[in-house]
């Protein structure tokens, strides 16, 4: 890893850049609701009102983004740890194509690097993709051996908040899995993907757009992407955490009558 590289990791765990990237990214938030206050205020029309109020409002999250079946009850409470985990890989079978686990870090949520290790391949390697994973014959030449990392990872992620962007992948090379209301993708909010007209947006765009960091420049890091996921959680952790409070509240219509007039499908 480039010295350099090194160097960007070090200022996601710089306080006030942070802090002024919430200020912004809550500013950001605001904005609508602002203009539709005052809005209200100079008019006293109620049909005028009623078409800004459809103007102005902000959008509704997609239920597809929102399908969690529980929440974090409590953001301050202690046994429940948010951990933010990323994945480098790469390429196995003649096209190289295939995904193959070549390294795995995990940061806590002050951004400290918790878990951080090369894998040894298990297949023979077709593409290292080192322009992009950074990876090197040396790095996992002499790796630990992935049974192994799977089961020290297993054993981190267990009862803790999931955060990560594009999460399936990381999970599926890593063959584990994780309770889906335990996970929180940055690539599928709802509020991050505004940004993308509902389109999955990328990590290194989203970093620069509500972090003001540049990511991803030249090989990646997978202690950096993790970081940076952390860090957009982080900012939207109050609405986000919020949006699925209040959805989990929703009463269920489990008793949904039948249309009778419809047969059963053979």
């Amino acid at each position: 890893m480039s010295l350099e590289i090194l160097a960007q990791e070090k200022v996601w765990l710089d306080k006030s850049k942070y802090a002024d990237a919430e200020r912004v990214y809550y500013e950001r938030l605001s904005k609508l609701r602002m203009n539709k206050n005052d809005l209200v205020h100079k008019n006293a029309n109620g049909a005028l009102l009623q078409q800004l109020d459809k103007v102005h409002k902000p959008p509704t999250p997609p239920s597809s983004n929102l399908n969690n079946n529980a929440v974090v009850q409590s953001q301050n409470k202690k046994d429940i740890e948010v951990v933010a985990i990323d994945c480098e890989m790469v390429g196995i079978n003649p096209d190289g194509r295939q995904n193959m686990l070549a390294r795995v870090s995990i940061v806590n949520s002050k951004g400290k690097t918790i878990y951080d290790k090369f894998v040894k391949p298990t297949a023979t390697v077709t593409d290292y993709r080192t322009p992009v994973s950074g990876i090197r014959p040396e790095n996992i030449e002499h790796g630990e051996v992935f049974v192994k990392v799977k089961k020290e990872v297993t054993q981190i992620l267990k009862n803790k908040l999931l955060v990560g962007h594009s999460l399936e992948h990381d999970l599926r090379v890593l063959t584990i899995s994780h309770p889906k209301h335990m996970i929180r993708d940055t690539s599928k909010y709802w509020q991050f993907k505004q940004l993308t007209e509902g389109q999955l947006p990328g990590l290194k765009q989203l970093a620069l757009h509500f972090l003001g960091a540049s990511i991803q420049e030249g090989e990646h890091s997978s202690v950096q992407d993790a970081k940076a996921a952390l860090r957009l959680y982080m900012l939207a952790r109050k609405d986000w955490e919020l949006l699925l409070k209040k959805r989990r509240s929703r009463p269920r219509n489990r008793n949904k009558p039948q249309n009778k007039s419809q047969g059963k499908h053979k």
